[in-house]
């Protein structure tokens, strides 16, 4: 498995963790939530032509 797959399952298991903590948070969590998600989101996309195709 290359290292670019690694990091992009470890990034989804983080938002799967924060999505999950969500909705057993409940409302009081979202505020701290979302903009984790957002960051987790953010920092996992690959930049611009990062890929080897």
């Amino acid at each position: 498995m290359s290292v670019d797959a690694k990091k992009s399952m470890g990034w989804t298991v983080v938002l799967i963790l924060l999505g999950m903590a969500a909705l057993y948070g409940g409302l009081k969590w979202l505020s701290l939530l979302i903009p984790a998600a957002l960051v987790v989101w953010y920092t996992a996309r690959p930049g611009f032509r990062t890929g080897r195709n």
